[in-house]
Order: C-alpha cells, then structure tokens, then sequence
C-alpha cells in the first residue's frame, strides 16, 4: 500500500548509485547505511566474541561489488569467517544497496547461516529443516506453522526468519504474521514479546523495526515511551513503503512472479499501517489514527483499480469501524461520493459507519439504495451477502440472499450456492427452521419444482452429493425440533439424515448426545460414529491433501469418542492447508478441550473468534470452555482445600 507525501529519512541507497568512484565513494554508502539502521553492529556485537569494526564491515561489503573477481571472492570468504557477527550488516546492504553484485553476493552469505538455535524444540526444529532451499511458497507455509507451534514455541523461529530470510518479502511476511498478532486486548501478546525480542536480534531490516516498535509500544506504560516507540513505528513504515515501490525482483525468489511479489509487499504493509493505526488508538490518539485512515482511503482512489478498489475501499471502512474509527464514509463523501452511490459493497460499509455513529435512518437509506444498487448482478449480491454476514449486518445479508433466492433469474450455480451459504447463515443465527427451508429449495418443494426440478447436475459441478444435502437439511429440522424441546421429532429427524447420508457427522454427534438415549440406542450411535470414522479416515489416505477429511474427523472424535490424539493431528493438518480457517481453529480448540486442556482451547477459540467476531457458533462455543476451564478450576480449588 502507500503513503502519501513521504519524506526520504533514508537516503543511503541513491547515496550508493551516485557515489561509485574509487575506495570512498564505494565504501561511503555502506558506512552510512549501517549508521542510519540502528542496533546493526551491537546486535551483531552479542553473537560473537570477535567484534568487527563498522568501518571493517563496510568496506569488505563495498568489496562484494569490486570490479576485480579477486577481491570480490577475498571479501566473500572474509565475511563468511565472520558469519553472525556479519549477519545484519550483510542483511543492511541486500535490502538498501542498489548494486546488484553487493546485494546478491551479501544474500548468498546470508543463506550459509543457520535458522537453527540450540535451544529449538523438535517440532521446530524439523519445521526449519532446509528451509532456506525452500522456494517461497513453501516457506511462507512453514512460517505459518511456526506462528502455531503449542505454547508459542515457534515464535523465537519465525522472528529469526524476519531477520535471516534471503528476500525481503519474505522477510516482511513474517513480521507481518508477527505482528498480526498483537491487539490490545491479547492476553497471550506479552508472552510473545521476549521470544520475538531474541529472534530479531540487532537486526536493521524495516520490517524487523516495526516488529521492534510494536513490541517496544506493548511493554511500557509510559506516555514518553509510547510516543518514542510510534515515531519508530512511523519511520519504519515510511522505509517499508518506499521499498515497497522500488524494483526488488531482481534479487528476490525467481519462483515467484514480480506481480506476486507486488502485492505481497502491498498486503504485509497494509498489515503494519492498520497496526500502526491500531497503535495510535492505545496511545489515545483518535484523531492521529483517523487521519491514518482517511490517508489509505485516499490511497486507494489514487491507485483506483475497478475490479479490486470497491472491495478493498468497503474493508477498509468496516475494519475501521470495527476498530472505534467511523468517520471514513465522511472522508469518502467529501472525496468520491459517487462510490458510495455506484458500488454496493462500498453503500453497505458507508452504512455501517452510519450506523456506529447513530445515524440509523442514514444508515437503512444507504443500505436501501445498495440493494437496489446491482440489480441482477447475482454473483455481486451473492458476494454481498457472504460479506454483509461476516460483519455482523444481520438483516442486511438476509435481504441479499433473499434477492438472489427469489429471483426467477438467477443463474442455477448463482442460486445453488445462495441456498448453502444462507442455510448455514440461518443456522448460526438459531433459525434453523428456515434453514431447512433454504436447502429444500434446492432438493424438493415448490421452489425446486419452479425452477426445473433437477438441481443434481449443478450440486456435483459444486462438489456437493445431493444425498449431503438432504441430510444437512434433516439435521437443521433436528435442531429446530430440539429448540422446542420435542425429542421425538428431533431423533426423527436425525435418523432422517443418517439414512440419507450415514457420515453426516453433526447428525452423528447430535444421535450419540441425545438426553433420552437408552444404553442400546448409545451403543448403536457408537457403531455409526466408529464406522464413519473408519470410513473417513480411509477417504483421507486416498485423498492426503483434502482438508475437509481431516477437520471432519477431528469433529467427529472431540464432539463423541476415539483417538483425540489422532484428532487433534488431524486437525493441525487441515489448518496447515487452510491456516487460520475459522470453523477449523473451532475443531482444534474442541480437541483441546476434549483432551482436558481449556487453557489451549480458550486461545484457539479466541483466535477464531478474532477471524469471525460476529459468529454467534464460535462466540457460544467460547464461552462454554471459559464455564468449563471456570468448573475445573474451582473444583480443583475445592479439592486442594480439603487436602489441607
């Protein structure tokens, strides 16, 4: 992303372009770049007992450049001997020199120093195994693992990424997954802090001084200290944005194309400016933060793009409004009012602001004119009502499914998917009466027949077995059944869906969790629930790289019986291959729990609640293991007493 009017604090690099005649002009750029990037020499100082001198450091990295063969090499070899006590100054010159032959030179040193500390974990440990040979794909996956080794044993690692990665994107995705992390209001944030303080080490890189900032903002109560560390913040933002437009392709992963690259680096800076923001308003500084906002809005519509602006423009202003700032649709209506009016998504986030702000009859006129706003656009209203449910604008998203639901027109795939996404809107919401109704729309009753009767062909394009279908459809009457209190209709129901798909395993656990159970009917609900689990566990090694199987099982076994360490494998699995998914981090914390640990499911069920805040299944889900971990502690509270 951008700043607007950036003042160059860093001027090393043009400083190295213009000044390549003989010995001071080569080594004059090094040695004032490794001044202006603080912590370079000490950090480097506490890993070595041979100390180099800044001007030794230097010099033989301007040597990396020279034009004779000879010298390049001796320097080469110089600088290996060193090894960490060269490590940042080395890192220095491959972010900030404009000479190819330095910075490729310097990042082939780099990459012979080890990620390794002696201190690691096994898990970590095999994580990090030739991790430098991986292309960037691979590891940007291992930093998401390391971001979720148990009891944050990984996060020491992934800071020594930030600092040891060979490409700067790579280095900035870790800082960003780091620093992602902090809110205000995270409990287990300080705990994090010391591991990611060693990682870092005396590294200079813009993305690690950000990290550095955001960890100084986190630990101090004092005002000054505060300030100090948002100026810190402020300056590493502006060197991250102005290499964010300069060409660093040529020394990056040659795996990963310029434009992926691009809009990483557009992503991870986004990432840091909204934590700047966030920063601003700990600090109490409202007014500073929303200046912030109104800053990326304006961003944006420089850099308009029609096919992505509209929806990152309505992020924007909903994560603004989430945060306490809703008075970006004022800067949006002085600017570009026409957004408002021509863009759904921007109408309804315009609404939302209206809304946090006590304009509601503003609000539901501008939430009005968005519904009216795409007309049979049907894959932008669908979009809408996913989006609108995921920010919490209830009725808003039921009026969008609605109008693609009840439109004559709407193309079969268009409704197809409208059906399942708003029956398991309506199931969140407790309605599940009118879930059941969604999904009979597509497998029977008089919309089905309407439109043609005949929606298998379109539910197996989508992945989906009819027989699923009918079964979810069961399971939302069960549960409807259940909210009356009528058993008998609910058991009904459930054998309903068994018999139309036998592996559905919500109506699985709900038969086995049944109140009025005999010992026989458990016992026959065991059978099913086994013999699903060995079924699903045979269709994950004929498809390894399926997540649903693996979340799926994991399901099955922390809401019933069975092997919960193989569960809670499991469910790790699908979250590598679908990291931070909401309904996953759900399952792992449901293993947790299971396995006695409330302390790790309250912080996995957090971290999906932070992903989905307005989902009212996690947010209840939550507060049952925070009862639990509550009737666990005071039981043992209980039993410690009598002892004594």
């Amino acid at each position: 992303m951008r700043l607007g009017s950036l003042l160059p604090l860093f001027v090393c690099s043009h400083w190295a372009a213009r000044l390549r005649v003989g010995g001071l002009g080569k080594l004059l750029p090094i040695a004032v770049l490794l001044l202006a990037l603080p912590g370079t020499v000490a950090g480097a100082a506490s890993e070595t007992t041979a100390d180099p001198a800044l001007e030794e450091l230097a010099a033989l990295i301007a040597r990396l450049g020279d034009a004779d063969y000879g010298e390049r090499e001796s320097a080469a070899r110089q600088l290996n001997a060193l090894g960490p006590a060269a490590v940042d100054a080395l890192l220095a010159a491959t972010e900030m020199s404009n000479d190819l032959e330095v910075a490729l030179r310097a990042r082939w040193i780099v990459d012979g120093i080890p990620l390794n500390a002696p201190h690691d974990s096994a898990e970590v440990v095999k994580l990090l195994h030739n991790f430098k040979r991986k292309d960037f794909g691979d590891r940007l996956q291992v930093m998401h693992r390391l971001l979720r080794v148990d009891d944050d044993a990984g996060i020491e690692a992934l800071a020594r990424v930030v600092r040891l990665d060979r490409s700067t994107s790579g280095s900035r995705v870790a800082a960003a997954l780091l620093a992602r992390e902090w809110q205000a209001d995270n409990p287990y944030w300080a705990g994090m802090c010391a591991p990611i303080t060693a990682g870092l080490g005396g590294c200079s890189r813009p993305a690690a001084q950000m990290l550095k900032a955001l960890v100084a903002f986190s630990q101090t109560n004092s005002q000054t200290s505060k300030d100090e560390s948002l100026v810190a913040a402020s300056e590493a933002l502006r060197i991250l944005h102005r290499r964010s437009h300069e060409n660093l392709h040529s020394s990056e992963d040659v795996s990963v194309g310029e434009d992926a690259f691009g809009s990483l680096n557009e992503t991870t800076f986004e990432i840091f400016e909204r934590c700047h923001v966030r920063m601003l308003l700990a600090a109490g500084q409202r007014a500073q933060a929303a200046e912030i906002v109104d800053r990326m809005l304006a961003d944006y519509l420089e850099d308009r793009n029609a096919e992505t602006t509209p929806t990152e423009i309505a992020d924007l202003l909903v994560w603004a409004v989430e945060n306490g700032i809703a008075t970006g649709v004022d800067s949006l209506q002085s600017t570009a009012p026409e957004l408002i009016a021509s863009h759904s998504l921007i109408g309804y986030a315009a609404a939302l602001c209206q809304r946090a702000q006590q304009n509601e009859p503003q609000a539901q006129t501008l939430a009005t004119a968005a519904l009216e706003n795409d007309g049979t656009d049907f894959a932008a209203r669908l979009k809408a009502a996913m989006l609108l449910a995921k920010w919490g604008a209830v009725e808003w998203a039921n009026r969008e499914y609605l109008a693609v639901l009840d439109n004559p027109q709407t193309p079969p795939l268009q409704f197809a998917l409208a059906a399942l996404f708003f029956s398991e809107f309506l199931h969140d919401q407790q309605r599940d009466d009118e879930a059941a109704e969604s999904l009979q729309r597509l497998i029977g009753g008089a919309h089905h027949k309407k439109r043609g009767g005949d929606n298998v062909p379109m539910l197996q394009q989508l992945g989906r077995d009819p027989r699923s279908i009918a079964s979810r459809m069961h399971y939302f009457q069960s549960c409807a059944a259940r909210d009356r209190g009528d058993t008998i209709a609910q058991r009904k129901s459930l054998d309903e869906s068994l018999r139309s798909y036998p592996k559905d395993v919500d109506s699985l656990i709900a038969l086995y969790k049944m109140p009025d159970n005999t010992p026989q009917q458990h016992d026959r609900a065991v059978v099913r629930v086994n013999n699903s689990l060995l079924q699903i566990d045979s269709e994950i090694q004929a498809v390894p790289d399926d997540t649903i199987g693996y979340n799926e099982y994991a399901w099955l076994v922390a809401n019933t019986q069975g092997d919960i360490a193989k569960a809670t494998r499991y469910s790790k699995l699908s979250l590598i291959k679908s990291f931070d998914s909401a309904s996953y981090l759900d399952t792992l914390a449901h293993c947790r729990a299971a396995a006695g640990d409330y302390a790790a499911a309250i912080r996995f069920q957090r971290l999906a609640k932070r992903h989905e805040p307005h989902n009212r299944t996690i947010d209840h889900n939550l507060e049952q293991f925070q009862k639990k971990a509550l009737a666990v502690s005071a039981s043992r509270s209980q039993k410690d007493g009598l002892k004594e």
